[in-house]
């Protein structure tokens, strides 16, 4: 784990890691279906230098976003993207991520 917040290169530019999305969790209804009122919520499970912890995002904006199991928040020249890292892509993010990333504290 020593180094697993260390910035590294990445095609030139320092990569500051912030958190680790470890797994994102889809809303479960079971049997008893969509509820009719109210918000309903998924949940992200992450990772970041004090530990992990589990923050509700709302549905709509969990499937509005390109979030996924493994993918790195950090910075990049100043700004906050996401990483994912097994397709080697950076993405800026997009309107429903960086309203759920103004609702967490990184």
């Amino acid at each position: 784990m020593a180094g697993k917040w260390e910035p590294f290169d990445l095609n030139g530019s320092v990569f500051r890691p912030l958190a680790k999305l470890l797994y994102v969790e889809e809303p479960d209804f079971g049997c008893e279906g969509v509820p009719e009122d109210g918000v309903v919520y998924g949940s992200i499970v992450l990772e970041d230098k004090n530990g992990q912890r589990t923050v509700k995002i709302e549905e709509q904006q969990l499937f509005a976003s390109r979030l996924d199991d493994g993918m790195w928040i950090g910075k990049l020249a100043g700004k906050t993207v996401l990483l994912d890292k097994r397709k080697q892509h950076i993405y800026q993010p997009n309107e429903a991520e960086q309203s759920w990333l103004q609702n967490i504290s990184l």
